[in-house]
């Protein structure tokens, strides 16, 4: 038989995961041969063979991070002999006591257990009973901790919405989306939370100031100011306690996004028309406007004598449609100016302002009978730099920007480029980007550049050019007019200017983003083959 004990353990080296249960499975079979044998065989009495069991005994399940746990044993133990080869695993440090007896040793965390944790507690086979009897086969033992302490909810809601009124919240691990510039958040917690550490690992970026304060358990933050329109923040609680020491686990970050202010969308008569007849002005609007403030603030006037021109206003139910009527029918081949002044706003406070313009058809007049007159003579002049009509009427900015090139391409007798969408998503993004982190370069903050924007957006072209421009505290219009002069008052033919991506003859495409944040409106044109 031993012969065969030594073939089994040259298979069973070769396959240690099965080495422990296979043995086990002897032992016992081993025992049943010498109890049969007992009977007819005789010789000296051989002590009864003790199996060690393969799991260790379990001392406790979602133990307290600061609790202690208590080893048992069946018989008074050595302390010296115990404790010397004592482990924890994962590796903890520990206080070790005992009961007056030494038949229970009780281990303290130093500090804390770490949360969902499986520990293991390894008593080594030599330790000694009281009487100096070795144990012979290690001893072990596990305990699990508590869970660590998550956010539960996560709320970013309007301020003066009753928090225990919500019947749901948002889930911890969601973005909130197009909230409210006048939002405040409400964070939930699993347990009690050290509320003064809470408090000072709070993040929220972009930095805004507020106030932070705890109901039923929530912290909740209030900002005393107005969170950006189309903004995107984080906030982090990164590092947070729970009142007995636990670190925050989980997701421990949270984004919401803020939804964009109204913009003007479309117009009747069209952005910048010429020789309109009208019998209203209507004007349409990307979010609900508060239409008592900006009915305060609208104004209808005659572009030249500064007459306010009267009428009424009437709304649509959603709040994005605006219609004034004029008491009188508007003056032929007059300018009229239509304006939000100060105080204008939407539904959500954002403030909005505005100006364009309209001019209505001039009233015919008679024919004058042509007189011929014999052309005058002169000297040679140089030819004239060719005059730029101004821009055909457009619906929104993006169109009038498009148009306001095409004008200036056709007099230098150039053919149009065309408006287009993915493009314009590109240009967009670089001008928002700009204008969001306060900045002006054609290089982005992550290095990107014209070319490798355009590819990353999936537009091919073999030739491309970009201009930019921004100015602060004017209408988009306002701003495309002055960039647009700027530009073509540069000298041309010219070469890495503004004025030469206007007029390059590559040109068919352009793609125009218009991004405002506060009172700056940052412009890119990105122009293509």
């Amino acid at each position: 038989m031993s012969a065969t004990l030594a073939a089994l353990g040259a298979v069973l080296s070769r396959h240690r995961a099965a080495t422990r249960i296979s043995m086990t499975g002897l032992a016992l079979i081993t025992v049943m041969g010498l109890s049969q044998q007992s009977a007819t065989q005789a010789g000296p009495e051989q002590d009864p063979l003790v199996v060690e069991t393969l799991l260790p005994r379990n001392v406790g399940i979602a133990v307290a991070t600061n609790a202690s746990i208590t080893i048992p044993f069946d018989a008074a133990m050595e302390p010296v002999s115990v404790e010397s080869a004592l482990q924890v695993l994962p590796a903890q440090r520990a206080k070790v006591s005992w009961n007056e007896d030494h038949t229970a040793l009780t281990l303290s965390p130093e500090r804390l257990w770490r949360t969902d944790e499986s520990y293991l507690v390894v008593i080594p086979g030599s330790s000694r009973t009281a009487d100096g009897t070795a144990l012979l086969a290690a001893r072990r033992f596990s305990f699990t901790t508590q869970t660590a302490p998550v956010v539960t909810d996560f709320q970013v809601r309007p301020t003066g919405v009753d928090l225990a009124a919500r019947a749901t919240s948002q889930p911890a691990t969601g973005t909130a989306t197009r909230v409210s510039a006048t939002s405040l958040i409400s964070i939930g917690f699993s347990d009690q939370m050290d509320t003064v550490d809470v408090e000072e690992q709070f993040v929220i970026n972009p930095h805004v100031a507020g106030d932070l304060s705890w109901s039923g358990g929530k912290l909740v933050f209030t900002p005393t100011e107005r969170l950006a329109a189309g903004g995107r923040y984080t906030i982090s609680l990164v590092g947070a306690h729970d009142r007995a020491g636990n670190v925050l686990g989980g997701d421990a970050s949270f984004s919401f996004t803020i939804k964009a202010g109204a913009q003007l969308i479309t117009t009747a008569p069209k952005l910048g028309a010429t020789e309109t007849e009208t019998a209203s002005v209507e004007m349409w609007f990307s979010q609900p406007m508060d239409s008592q403030a900006a009915g305060a603030a609208f104004s209808l006037t005659d572009g030249s004598s500064g007459a306010t021109v009267d009428g009424r206003l009437e709304w649509d139910e959603g709040g994005t449609h605006l219609t004034f009527l004029p008491d009188a029918a508007l003056a032929a081949g007059t300018t009229f100016n239509v304006a939000f002044g100060e105080g204008a706003r939407d539904a959500d406070g954002n403030p909005v302002s505005m100006a364009w313009s309209f001019t209505t058809r001039a009233a015919p007049v008679a024919a004058q009978a042509a007189v011929a007159t014999p052309p005058a003579q002169t000297a040679p002049v140089a030819p004239p730099v060719p005059v730029v009509p101004p821009p055909a009427p457009a619906s929104s900015a993006a169109e009038y920007a498009v148009n306001q090139i095409n004008a200036s391409r056709a007099a230098y007798g150039f053919g149009p480029v065309v408006l287009d969408a993915a493009i314009s998503a590109v240009a967009y993004a670089h001008a928002y980007d700009q204008a969001l982190n306060g900045y002006f370069s054609h290089t982005g903050l992550d290095g990107s550049t014209r070319e490798s924007r355009l590819r990353a957006g999936g537009i091919a072209f073999g030739w491309s050019g970009e201009n930019q421009c921004y100015l602060v505290g004017r209408t988009d219009l306002a701003t495309l007019d002055w960039c647009h002069a700027a530009f073509m008052a540069e000298p041309y033919p010219g070469q890495f200017n503004h004025i030469a991506n206007v007029l390059n003859p590559n040109a068919r495409r352009v793609g125009v983003g218009i991004a405002q944040v506060g009172s700056k409106i940052v412009v890119v044109w990105d122009f293509t083959d």
